[in-house]
């Protein structure tokens, strides 16, 4: 974990941490920037589409997951550049879209993680990517392994089997691994571009007034996504040399209908609450089971709770705004524009100098969503 790293330039400690001053609420919404479905080939569908929740007659046995499994698709896909594949989508649904007012690009994972810390909760040892472009911060992971091996041993779960089980790939997206989604809102005073993926999408029959309490306020730019939307017909988008290869098609699916689902002994929804909050994912699906066998399944509209989740985590929200506010500080403050984030059990947050630094993203991309002067940080 620490072969990356040169001099220490920094530690924050948990204790610390501050709240920021800034009120954090869901409540404005959010912008989707774009959506694609990974393909077993290494290209990308945009919009690609998640596959749609369809529930079996229950009982259902299922067995225990077990083959390579993904931790990070886009880090095995495009190891070097991670983001890259999510900027190719949006070179088809969001070409114009500036990113100049922007102060982190972020997965979920990497804020889940940072949200932690903030809270001074323990967990495993983890590392992270920090970059500069112009003003804004990107958190990338960095993961020991991008996919492993399960061999089906007693503790390797159902999540991936109940995923197969209970949900079926719309039109054209058989061959797809996953979908992902980049979306843009505020934490606190923090302008953030979130990236995540998606289990599946549900067609509530009482959702007449669940749009509104997962608002995407850009009407035109949903309506857009819709008419490129292609079932049946393909196209590929011009792409650079040895950049991830894009094809129009797929149906976009409205923000409101996403739905996180997992295979558990127990809801535990509280658990879940910051992974469904960051990506703004409405509905939480949990199939609870007895050494595999599903009996029951519970659905929870979790966006219709956001609001009290924030309340009651208010204090640990704003230290998270505090958090990202003291990274960009340190890595502002670097010659290269660029560290290494580590933290070991028990520890801080430690900032280290980037040894070798090739850069967050490609040198087009940046200039085509940065206003990019020549003294400006590109890495």
């Amino acid at each position: 974990m620490l072969k990356e790293t040169g001099e220490l330039m920094s530690t924050i400690e948990p204790k610390s941490v501050q709240p920021n001053y800034a009120v954090v609420s869901s409540e404005p919404g959010f912008k989707t920037l774009c959506s694609y479905n990974w393909q077993d080939d290494g290209s990308i569908f945009v919009p690609g589409g998640p596959p749609k929740w369809t529930p079996p007659i229950l009982p259902v046995r299922l067995p225990q997951d077990t083959g390579q499994q993904f931790i990070d698709q886009n880090a095995y896909r495009v190891p070097r550049y991670p983001f890259e594949p999510a900027f190719q989508a949006m070179a088809i649904m969001n070409p114009s879209v500036r990113l100049n007012d922007v102060d982190i690009i972020a997965n979920r994972n990497s804020l889940r993680k940072l949200l932690d810390f903030a809270a001074g909760k323990g967990q495993d040892p983890f590392c992270m990517g920090l970059h500069m472009i112009n003003d804004t911060l990107v958190i990338s992971r960095k993961e020991r392994c991008a996919r492993h091996m399960i061999h089906g041993a007693a503790n390797s779960g159902y999540g991936h089997n109940f995923e197969k089980a209970f949900t079926a790939p719309d039109e054209g997206m058989d061959n797809s691994s996953s979908h992902h989604r980049v979306i843009r809102y505020h934490i606190g005073s923090m302008d953030c571009v979130v990236r995540f993926e998606v289990d599946a999408y549900y067609e509530d029959p009482d959702d007449t007034d669940m749009a509104q309490l997962t608002s995407d306020p850009v009407g035109a730019l949903t309506s857009s996504m819709t008419d490129l939307a292609v079932t049946n017909q393909s196209s590929t988008a011009p792409t650079p040399k040895g950049a991830t290869k894009a094809v129009r098609k797929g149906n976009f699916i409205h923000p409101s209908k996403l739905a996180e689902i997992k295979a558990r002994k127990a809801e535990r929804l509280n658990d879940a609450m910051p992974q469904l909050w960051f990506g703004r994912t409405p509905y939480f699906m949990v199939g609870k089971h007895n050494n595999g066998v599903v009996n029951s399944v519970s659905i929870t509209h979790a966006a219709s709770i956001f609001a009290a989740w924030e309340k009651e985590n208010d204090d640990r929200l704003r230290k998270l705004v505090s958090v990202l506010a003291e990274l960009k500080s340190i890595v502002k403050g670097t010659a290269k524009g660029a560290a290494i984030l580590v933290y070991e059990k028990g520890g801080g947050l430690k900032a280290f100098e980037m040894k070798k630094d090739t850069g967050v993203l490609p040198k087009d991309i940046i200039g085509r969503h940065w206003d990019v002067a020549g003294d400006v940080k590109l890495k």
